[in-house]
């Protein structure tokens, strides 16, 4: 049986970045750890999860019960892999798909850090 955390950071995963490289999956898991890690947030990978709107999927009224059962198991090794090379976290506490332009992404506080597929990822100076 899987943990709780775990559950949810690969539900995160699957219903955020399931179309992305495996790189761009793991960098997803590492801004739910980096959050984790930041005084900012929760201290729990579900709270940071279940935030009001930090993470769309969950917020949006639909089944989060995975269909995609391969995508679901990529899902879930992205996970198993970004927790073996904590050496890939870039630092990213934010992220956005390319397609949208949250007007968090423009804060002078943000400082882009690159894109991965379709995300653009940033960190956040919270002072």
């Amino acid at each position: 049986m899987f943990e709780i955390p775990f559950m949810c950071i690969a539900l995160a995963v699957y219903y955020e970045a399931r179309g992305e490289s495996p790189e761009g999956q793991r960098q997803v898991v590492h801004v739910i750890e980096n959050r984790v890690n930041h005084s900012a947030w929760p201290d729990d990978a579900c709270a940071v999860v279940k935030q009001k709107g930090a993470f769309s999927f969950y917020w949006d009224g639909k089944d989060e019960n995975p269909r995609d059962a391969q995508a679901w198991a990529t899902a879930q090794l992205s996970v198993r892999e970004a927790w073996e090379n904590p050496w890939e976290n870039v630092g990213a506490t934010h992220y956005h798909a390319d397609y949208v332009s949250p007007p968090w992404s423009r804060s002078n506080k943000m400082t882009r850090l690159g894109k991965i597929g379709t995300h653009i990822f940033y960190s956040e100076d919270r002072r």
